[in-house]
């Protein structure tokens, strides 16, 4: 069995060095910090300031620049564009060039090439270029540390643009296969591939459905549910329910970490109290 290689999992691979519900988080983040690029950017420019404090000095207000957010935005698109070179000059395609020399039976000599990438290294493209290569990244002997770095500079991301909560995942659309995201509170999401228009909930359940026999760990619950459900889960509720007798333990992982039924986490969870998914800092109602 393969074990996942980012830090913070031990789930098993389909043979590469990624795990599928890793391999998701790393495509939604994709999705998340495109579309923050923007925000981003406000914010490297101060757009977002909301005006002076009061009796602060003129030379202090409205500064053009915001140099944490600039320092964010610098790793951000460095963090892109070097996976995207690692990965292309991994697995991009080569074509076979003559030399223009001889082997010693006369046979002329060739070199496997490859070309250039035609890619605008703007972040929402090559964010774009990220999610259209899953497999590339699944396979790659460094998979495991691109998937951790890109999620690491997307956390950065999300506190340096105070991200509202973020999106929803609700699976593949039925229509064109495409990873369907949803804001917050919204019923229905329109596939940014084919167009369709899907209901939400219907879209959830179906894929907390497909989920239900699979086990994991306290910690890999937490990070892969709220998003699901819409509502926080720590891994200190988890291992609460099961000393409590209300969550069985199942097999160990390879670390020797309790394992739970992903099912029996999301029944008891959506039948206890709790509070919706907020950004760091705010109060749920």
């Amino acid at each position: 069995m393969i074990t996942c290689t980012v830090p913070s999992c031990s789930n098993p691979t389909a043979g590469g060095t990624v795990c599928g519900l890793c391999l998701g988080r790393f495509r939604a983040e994709l999705v998340e910090v495109a579309d923050l690029v923007d925000d981003l950017d406000d914010q490297v420019a101060r757009l977002t300031r909301t005006g002076p404090r009061v009796g602060s000095r003129p030379a202090e207000v409205g500064l053009p620049f915001n140099f944490g957010a600039a320092e964010v935005c610098d790793d951000l698109r460095n963090t892109l564009s070097t996976w995207v070179r690692e990965l292309w000059e991994t697995h991009g395609p080569r074509r076979v060039v003559p030399t223009g020399e001889n082997g010693p039976d006369g046979e002329t000599l060739v070199d496997a090439v490859l070309d250039d990438l035609d890619l605008d290294d703007t972040v929402p493209d090559m964010a774009a270029w990220l999610r259209r290569h899953p497999s590339w990244v699944e396979y790659h002997p460094a998979g495991g540390e691109l998937v951790d770095e890109v999620a690491d500079t997307v956390e950065r991301v999300r506190r340096a643009v105070d991200l509202p909560p973020a999106r929803v995942y609700c699976g593949p659309c039925p229509d064109c296969a495409a990873d369907l995201y949803a804001r917050p509170e919204r019923a229905v999401v329109a596939c940014r591939e084919c167009g369709t228009r899907h209901d939400v909930e219907a879209l959830r359940e179906k894929l907390l459905d497909a989920a239900r026999g699979t086990l994991a760990t306290a910690a890999e619950l937490a990070r892969a549910l709220p998003r699901l459900l819409g509502r926080e889960l720590s891994p200190n509720t988890v291992r609460t329910w099961a000393h409590a007798g209300k969550l069985a333990k199942r097999a160990p992982d390879s670390r020797g970490r309790p394992r739970y039924r992903v099912g029996d986490v999301i029944d008891l969870a959506l039948a206890s109290p709790a509070r919706n998914v907020t950004r760091a800092g705010a109060k749920s109602p």
